[in-house]
């Protein structure tokens, strides 16, 4: 997909929130007392933000320079420069993200993590930012073919713990599809272990994919549309939501954002 139709439907999704998109919060889910994290951050002097930081091109780490790099860390820091601080990478495993927020250990989560309506009860999510696909991987000596999820009967699929592909593959096997699922913390194990043989598939993000499938022989036999991505903090800090809000949407403005979709998604 071209950037500047990336562009484009990323405006029409965030379009769509505002007219309808905010029906995933209720009244209940904000809370009474508000915190002025804006004014926290700025004392501290650092913009805390929790990710994962093994999924390229999102968020990755280089061992050699100590820095944590990728299209969510870039618009990281365009988040911490307009609140005028530094930016720390707070790295842990995906599925302990929303607690770690909820908690306050990290202030905001940037980590490809998808909008969906049980996230939405737990946090307070931005507008959207980008859109992809969901995909299934196999290796390309591979004749598998599928036409939905309930054709995986009997194969070993490979997921990130905590993932909306996780709960999908999960809500088949719960409707009486003999998937063998795998769990994995990392997504560069997932991979080695479909090259190797051990995972008949994998069910990833599709910009992911094309990172590995640059390092392995893949194929794709399934693809569906994502959710949005978004980033996501605590209810009760409505002025970091709006500073969020407003980076995100100035950086489409002002083609910040059809820049870095280039850099990282070619």
């Amino acid at each position: 997909m071209s950037s500047g139709k990336q562009t484009l439907i990323v405006y029409l999704v965030i379009g769509l929130m505002i007219g309808f998109g905010l029906g995933f919060i209720t009244p209940g889910l904000i809370p009474e007392t508000q915190v002025d994290q804006v004014a926290v951050i700025q004392a501290r002097g650092t913009l805390i933000v929790g990710t994962e930081a093994g999924f390229p091109p999102y968020e990755m780490y280089n061992t050699t320079s100590g820095e944590y790099y990728g299209f969510d860390i870039d618009i990281a820091q365009l988040i911490a420069d307009d609140l005028g601080v530094d930016l720390v990478i707070e790295d842990m495993a995906f599925d302990t993200l929303v607690a770690a927020c909820k908690a306050g250990t990290v202030d905001m989560i940037a980590a490809a993590m998808f909008l969906t309506a049980d996230r939405a009860k737990e946090l307070a999510f931005s507008v959207p930012y980008f859109i992809s696909n969901e995909v299934m991987v196999v290796n390309g000596s591979n004749a598998l073919e599928i036409d939905n999820l309930a054709d995986l009967v009997g194969q070993d699929v490979g997921v990130q713990t905590g993932t909306v592909e996780h709960d999908e593959i999960q809500a088949e096997i719960d409707d009486g599809t003999a998937i063998i699922l795998h769990t994995y913390a990392s997504v560069a194990q997932m991979f080695i272990d479909l090259n190797s043989g051990i995972l008949d598939a994998v069910y990833i993000d599709e910009p992911v994919y094309d990172v590995y499938a640059e390092l392995y022989i893949l194929r794709t036999i399934y693809k569906v549309a994502a959710p949005a991505t978004v980033l996501y903090c605590r209810w009760n800090n409505p002025g970091l939501l709006t500073v969020i809000d407003d980076v995100i949407t100035t950086a489409f403005a002002d083609g910040t954002m059809t820049t870095l979709v280039e850099t990282w998604f070619g």
